[in-house]
């Protein structure tokens, strides 16, 4: 929480852009990862179902863990879960750059 307009004007930029690569770079891996499938209207869909579940249960499992144990456990909370989601993202999102000779 902040009460100075220009540390607020750049957080919200960088949340901008955050936003504009995440939105920009989404469906390209899904293309990426389901090129010759015929899959990827339906992994769109799941990824965004997936969204949708997280940006529902964060707020809710966050302010209950905030409510009951404090804010150090509900700030940790959500960083082991953006761990786990990096984890996850490096063991078993598969590398799809074709090696070119050089």
């Amino acid at each position: 929480m902040t009460d100075n307009p220009l540390a607020l004007t750049v957080i919200q930029l960088l949340d901008g852009i955050t936003a504009a690569i995440i939105g920009v770079m989404t469906p390209l891996v899904i293309a990426d990862v389901t090129k010759g499938t015929g899959r990827f209207n339906l992994a769109q869909g799941m990824f965004g179902t997936a969204i949708g579940v997280g940006a529902t249960l964060s707020p809710t499992l966050s302010g209950l863990i905030v409510h009951h144990i404090g804010y150090p456990a509900g700030f940790l909370s959500l960083a082991a879960e953006g761990l786990a989601a990096l984890m996850m993202v490096a063991i078993f999102l598969p590398e799809t750059q074709q090696d070119h000779p050089s």
